[in-house]
């Protein structure tokens, strides 16, 4: 009983890592559930675990974390050949599983090729808004809700592509009713607050100070500080920055969400944000965004009057 659980999803492959868990060991045995870390636990003493029976139970699990070794990425060489031995040969009692958040196996690798003869593998990958639709639409079936199309739309666009987010939610809008409309969503469903900063950020790009003003009010009212919405900002135009160079490379708005792993919506929204902008005045924004952080920090000016000046000195950027 062999397993090995990887990929950049963590929500789903700690569900499965759980319900694999819960098949062989009881909820409160805590005995029979060794986990260790791959990077700081030499493979030699996890094997030997891995031999030795359990306590008053029929199984006990191992979970070996950080099994990095099996990845592309990995740049520590390890000596594999124990545990290539134990897989052909497992202890009957053991359930041993290997974990990873890497995107892929490297295949080249010895010990990779004897995984697939001797485990059962899960890859657990970052869905895309077409893999979000169609996952939002499995979980409504399995809850028995009735969502209408506006109303998946406007949870997708809240909960971007975050499923344990996404699980959240619904677990919300399940206690409302089975039937779920736009509305309701709207009303139950919190805007991330991201999508605040995005309309912070237009604003800025805009040079509309008025309304900059009133959306940095909300967040004063949120207690979120200066120097934390600085960096939010500066990772926006960053990102607004990335966006314009491969506009200008003759990207097209799929083949720049595949290319910076971001929402289509998000890039549409930096599309049209930077449409009127130069390379030159979104590095300059970055540079200004960077001379105000270094000042609040250092204490030489007050975090609210200071994030304050940068948005009354709108009108004077070019």
């Amino acid at each position: 009983m062999n397993y090995v659980l990887f990929g950049e999803e963590e929500y789903r492959l700690k569900k499965t890592l759980a319900s694999i868990v819960s098949e062989y060991v009881k909820e409160d045995d805590t005995l029979n559930v060794i986990k260790y870390d791959a990077q700081q636990t030499e493979l030699d003493v996890i094997i030997s675990d891995a031999m030795t029976i359990p306590f008053f139970s029929p199984y006990k699990v191992i979970i070996v974390y950080h099994a990095n070794f099996l990845s592309t990425t990995n740049d520590i060489t390890i000596d594999t050949q124990k545990l290539v031995d134990y897989l052909k040969q497992p202890n009957e009692s053991t359930v041993f599983i290997l974990t990873g958040s890497f995107s892929k196996l490297d295949t080249r690798k010895k010990i990779t090729k004897e995984i697939k003869n001797y485990c059962k593998i899960y890859e657990f990958h970052k869905l895309d808004e077409q893999g979000m639709k169609g996952y939002l639409s499995e979980e409504v079936k399995r809850r028995q809700l009735q969502i209408d199309s506006l109303a998946s739309m406007e949870l997708l666009k809240r909960v971007g592509l975050n499923i344990e987010l996404l699980h959240q939610e619904l677990d919300k809008l399940e206690l409302y009713g089975e039937k779920i409309s736009e509305d309701v969503v709207a009303a139950l469903v919190s805007k991330p607050l991201e999508e605040d900063v995005f309309a912070l950020v237009d604003a800025v790009v805009k040079k509309d100070v008025k309304k900059a003003f009133m959306i940095w009010q909300d967040f004063c009212v949120m207690h979120i500080d200066a120097i934390y919405m600085i960096a939010l900002l500066a990772g926006q135009f960053r990102f607004l920055y990335e966006v314009k160079v491969l506009m200008m490379q003759g990207k097209l708005k799929g083949e720049i969400a595949d290319i910076l792993k971001a929402h289509p919506y998000r890039i549409q929204l930096a599309m049209q944000n930077v449409q009127h902008l130069s390379q030159n005045e979104l590095i300059k924004m970055l540079s200004t965004l960077a001379t105000l952080d270094q000042k609040l920090k250092s204490g030489s000016l007050d975090k609210k009057l200071g994030f304050e000046m940068f948005l009354l000195e709108l009108r004077g950027v070019n």
